[in-house]
């Protein structure tokens, strides 16, 4: 859906009245490890933890007396949701947003909190869909859709006026990709404004739809919504979404929720924020590109646009162990030993010597690479990183050479 610069600068005028510009930090710990400069646009500091309240604000900011009266109907498995839920607060007007029914309990209390009617029904997105479709057939609503909408696109793009007065030089933005809203917003303004900068975007490699369609020059289907990223779990490819963003988009990518994990985790630790996996996603696919071609990146003023940090604090610590096992701090070791007195004994010594912590020892004598007089021992042990996972390994094989790493 491409939008005329007008509309662009008409959302930018009306949300700077009612919403703060997010903050564009530099980071000294990321920059130093890429060789480059890093900043971090902080859509998660917005009062609903998203960007996506821009849109929604903007959308029922215009609504005609008439329509504010008859309330509004969105569906979302979150972050829509609060955006909706805050600007119709904010305008005071009625909101019904239907939701999944696996939606994390955060969100959905965060929506309640904020004035909305929440509906728990439908699987998944599209099913949410359906549903609406239903409702609005017996009650008049206005709809407020996640991305397919000019007023909704209009006030995603106002994150790009910010940063090109916040980094008018900036080189390369990352974002990641839902629906299309926020990267076709940033990316027609960017062209707009004759910027320099590429834009990159990312998906979840477990619903890529989009990423695949683009990649493809045509759009492409797909079943598959398998992602911890819930902001981005959007299976369908709009056509006019589809569109916007291969004319404003100069490369897209996928990356696998292990990634994305790795940089929660980065994020929490260089830069003190929390990021949900859509947050996260940009700072993953800069690193997988970044170790692919080190020197395209040299020098370079790259900004991550963190979309979110409504994360679910039930899978946080399962996101953090991924992380840590991605980033090989955390390790699982199998190793066959003979079961004999002393053995054991002598590989908690190589770990000790090597600095290696032991967080958990597994004893299985009925594991088939055990043998009659065997046992397999599996060790959880926390490392330093890649390197001293790698010392560790080699010294352990110099005794018990089947010794391997199990994810």
């Amino acid at each position: 859906m491409l939008l005329n610069l007008s509309q662009f600068k008409e959302a930018h005028k009306t949300l700077s009245k009612i919403i703060d510009p997010t903050p564009m930090v530099f980071n000294e710990w990321l920059s130093k490890q890429y060789g480059c400069q890093i900043f971090l646009k902080l859509e998660n500091m917005l009062p609903i933890g998203s960007f996506k309240m821009r849109g929604a604000t903007n959308k029922i900011f215009h609504l005609s007396a008439a329509e504010k009266k008859q309330g509004v109907l969105a569906v979302s498995a979150g972050n829509h949701a609060q955006g909706v839920a805050w600007a119709a607060n904010r305008f005071r007007v009625k909101a019904t947003i239907i939701m999944p029914e696996g939606s994390p309990l955060t969100k959905i209390r965060n929506t309640e909190a904020l004035g909305a009617t929440v509906v728990l029904k439908g699987k998944n997105i599209e099913e949410c869909f359906v549903v609406a479709k239903e409702m609005m057939k017996k009650k008049k609503m206005v709809f407020v859709h996640p991305f397919h909408d000019p007023l909704v696109i209009a006030g995603q793009g106002t994150v790009a006026f910010e940063m090109m007065e916040q980094l008018p030089d900036a080189d390369f933005i990352f974002s990641s990709i839902g629906g299309g809203g926020l990267v076709s917003g940033i990316g027609q303004v960017l062209k707009y404004q004759k910027s320099k900068a590429k834009v990159i975007a990312g998906q979840a490699s477990g619903c890529s739809s989009m990423v695949n369609s683009l990649n493809a020059g045509k759009i492409i289907s797909s079943d598959k919504a398998e992602t911890f990223a819930d902001g981005i779990r959007v299976k369908s490819v709009n056509p006019e979404m589809f569109e916007s963003l291969g004319k404003v988009v100069d490369a897209s990518y996928s990356v696998d929720d292990e990634k994305m994990a790795w940089a929660i985790l980065q994020l929490m630790e260089k830069a003190r924020i929390i990021a949900e996996g859509a947050g996260a996603l940009p700072l993953a696919l800069f690193d997988q590109l970044y170790q692919k071609s080190p020197k395209k990146f040299k020098g370079k003023k790259v900004v991550l646009v963190i979309c979110g940090g409504n994360i679910d604090v039930n899978l946080l610590e399962r996101i953090i162990d991924r992380g840590l096992i991605e980033s090989h701090r955390k390790i699982r070791i199998s190793i066959p030993i003979s079961d004999r007195p002393g053995v054991l004994h002598q590989l908690t010594k190589i770990i000790k010597d090597v600095g290696a912590n032991i967080l958990q020892v597994v004893h299985d004598r009925d594991s088939s690479e055990a043998g009659i007089t065997g046992t397999n021992v599996f060790f959880t042990l926390e490392t330093k990183g890649k390197e001293h996972m790698e010392q560790l390994l080699k010294e352990m094989r110099k005794d018990f050479p089947q010794a391997k790493i199990i994810r």
